[in-house]
């Protein structure tokens, strides 16, 4: 990979989340938005979930006007790519709808990422320890999320002629910003219903991200075993000593 494209990739990469978990059935969340629940998706648990994966994402669909909860790839790939090399699993919220891998995602092809939780690490010095935080309430909940459909990739790649997503990052709210300088834009319900709105501009698109996100959260220590995904079980949740 070019020099350029690296640092593109590092840029959009640092800005959190990379990991979370959703056991919450998809029916709770479909009740949330009203959407209908793709035949297609794979529904369970899973505690840690990575990017370069089938996650749940809510949208309505530009065919139909249906709202529909399915599989999406995570890990924004532009509809004219044919690799996955510039593939960032976030993006700025405040800056989104002015670049240009972004703009008309952002104006066009917003979505809902389903979610019980994230994980962040703060650091510590020379070491980070990993948290998990959740909306306060404890309810199952939707990031902000843009999509794009992969329709130029190899058919030898999964996503290829797949929808693929970033998340959508802000500031932190104050009672988790000495976890970590980002996180994601983690919307209430109504602001969930809004943010899928196909009439929603813009400006009024901010408004949701300021004004309908979650306001306080709940955070706790967790074990390091969670920075491999092959530990995807429930124990990864259990609350430590930091240390």
């Amino acid at each position: 990979m070019c020099t350029v494209r690296k640092a593109i990739v590092a840029r959009y990469a640092r800005h959190m989340c990379g990991r979370y978990g959703r056991y919450s059935a998809a029916e709770q969340y479909a009740a949330i938005i009203d959407a209908m629940v793709s035949p297609q998706l794979e529904d369970s648990a899973r505690y840690n979930r990575p990017p370069g994966t089938f996650q749940l994402v809510g949208l309505v669909n530009p065919d139909d006007g249906n709202t529909t909860l399915g599989p999406a790839w995570w890990g924004f790939v532009p509809n004219w790519a044919t690799d996955t090399k510039l593939s960032p699993i976030n993006a700025r919220s405040e800056t989104a709808g002015e670049k240009k891998l972004f703009a008309r995602s952002f104006e066009q092809q917003r979505c809902l990422v389903a979610a019980d939780y994230w994980i962040e690490w703060q650091r510590n010095s020379d070491a980070k320890q990993p948290y998990a935080i959740r909306p306060s309430d404890g309810h199952p909940f939707f990031f902000a999320g843009i999509w794009s459909k992969a329709s130029r990739l190899s058919l030898d790649h999964a996503a290829a002629g797949q929808v693929t997503f970033a998340i959508l990052t802000g500031q932190p709210n104050d009672d988790i910003d000495h976890i970590h300088d980002r996180q994601p834009q983690a919307l209430t319900a109504e602001g969930a219903r809004h943010w899928i709105d196909p009439d929603l501009d813009v400006d009024r698109a901010h408004e949701v991200l300021n004004d309908e996100r979650h306001k306080t959260y709940q955070a706790w220590p967790i074990g390091r075993r969670v920075g491999n995904p092959k530990n995807d079980d429930a124990g990864i949740l259990e609350r430590i000593v930091a240390g």
